[in-house]
């Protein structure tokens, strides 16, 4: 089997985001709107939207120099994160931390189906035969489109037929976060992550960990996968 025509091998995270097709952004953002009018006042929907404009007006400022110096150049990853900032950036305002990231938590719980089809397919896993081989080498292939495109920077410290682990020390969520003044709010992206990996990567008789992230002010996300023993 050809790993290379499977769903994101050697494809940086940013550009198969900034690759989805605009009528599945589109309805991303309108399932995301609503999850979030669904839970706040007739009022507090009209704050919501000036408030959300300021931070857009915010975003559109904000110096992505050191951002594009490391290769990011994906302007549709980079506009869709900064609305997604923006918005958070209205809640807190509105709300406070605490149930801004739940409301944006919410938003994951909803749009669970962007970050699945983003993923390889089983069918592409079950033509491959090992599952565990699979994933071996999709990881394998991701840390250098990723440094190129200004995505991440990805470490690999174990390789094993038992065992792979690929360590994130830069991260371009993290890095819009911050210069949003959010930081914080990368963790519903994070929060993603432990929302299907688990489960998905189970099905295929791996056990998926991760004990720290960026997000949280470790100096890594690491990102771990375990042959499970039959």
């Amino acid at each position: 089997m050809n790993l290379e025509k499977v769903n994101g091998y050697g494809v940086a995270g940013s550009d198969i985001e900034g690759g989805w097709d605009p009528k599945f952004k589109k309805e991303l953002k309108r399932i995301s709107m609503k999850t979030i009018m669904n839970q706040i006042s007739f009022m507090e929907k009209i704050k919501l939207m000036f408030a959300f404009k300021a931070e857009q007006k915010k975003a559109a400022k904000v110096d992505l120099k050191e951002i594009r110096a490391k290769g990011m150049t994906n302007e549709a990853f980079i506009n869709q994160q900064l609305q997604v900032l923006s918005l958070y950036a209205a809640l807190k305002q509105m709300f406070g931390a605490e149930r801004a990231l739940k409301m944006m938590f919410s938003i994951m719980d909803a749009t669970v189906e962007a970050l699945r089809r983003s993923m390889p397919t089983p069918e592409d896993v079950k033509e491959y035969g090992d599952a565990f081989e699979f994933f071996r080498e999709y990881i394998s292939a991701m840390p250098e489109p990723a440094r190129k495109a200004g995505c991440h920077h990805i470490t690999i410290p174990e390789n094993t037929d038992k065992a792979i682990e690929f360590d994130v020390t830069y991260c371009v969520w993290y890095e819009l976060a911050k210069k949003m003044n959010v930081t914080e709010a990368c963790a519903a992206n994070c929060y993603s992550d432990e929302m299907l990996y688990p489960d998905y990567f189970k099905s295929f008789g791996i056990t998926y960990k991760r004990s720290a992230t960026l997000a949280q002010g470790a100096p890594q996300c690491d990102f771990r996968f375990e042959k499970d023993v039959i």
